[in-house]
């Protein structure tokens, strides 16, 4: 049973390419080899009901055949490929749109998965801003009114909490607090308050989340 164990070891199955099939079919102990071409053959196409004739009727040409003498006769082993014929423009231009397709598909991947990474990178650094200089008077969530005059900034878009930071750093917003805002201000640039508002976005997002998974 050499033969059968060598095939089981390099598991050759019928494999199908862009422009070809490939197939291993075998014989085992064959006696008379004037008959070869009409027995029917094991494994890959074969399954024992097709011939080497059979074969080459179905378009297969014999791409190697491989004799090995046994004390019963001799083990036949035939490699079969057949080339795909008649390749329409129309499969050519549908494979070329499916590859087309892929390309921009894992285009749109990269750029999402770079744009999360980036996202990423902006709540940490938002994260340790606000920790250090935000936290303590609008808490831990931007939830609070801060000193009872601030609004909760975690209720402000992107603007108005730009245009807010900008307006105390150039002295013509006051609700009451500036003074105490300037000096804070005056230390955020625009990726801070960007990295600060994006911040604040994520961990309320997350918060929303968790209250709609417990109701």
């Amino acid at each position: 049973m050499k033969l059968l164990s060598s095939i089981a070891l390099t598991s050759i199955l019928t494999t199908t390419v862009l422009s070809a099939q490939t197939t291993m079919c075998f014989k085992e102990n064959h006696k008379n080899m004037t008959t070869i071409e009409t027995t029917n053959l094991s494994g890959g196409e074969c399954q024992n009901q097709k011939s080497v004739q059979d074969m080459k009727n179905e378009g297969w040409n014999v791409a190697d055949i491989n004799i090995e003498k046994t004390k019963n006769g001799s083990n036949y082993i035939y490699i079969f490929k057949k080339e795909e014929q008649n390749l329409s423009s129309l499969d050519e231009k549908a494979l070329e749109e499916k590859i087309l397709n892929r390309l921009e598909e894992r285009k749109k991947q990269e750029i999402a998965t770079k744009k999360k990474e980036a996202y990423i990178r902006k709540s940490k650094s938002g994260e340790k801003l606000y920790n250090t200089k935000c936290i303590s008077c609008h808490g831990q969530n931007g939830e609070l009114e801060a000193r009872g005059v601030s609004r909760p900034i975690k209720d402000l878009n992107l603007q108005d909490f730009t245009l807010s930071i900008r307006g105390y750093n150039n002295g013509d917003y006051d609700r009451g607090m500036a003074f105490v805002m300037k000096p804070y201000a005056t230390l955020m640039d625009s990726h801070d308050i960007k990295n600060v508002y994006v911040y604040l976005r994520s961990i309320n997002q997350k918060n929303e989340e968790k209250q709609e998974e417990n109701k």
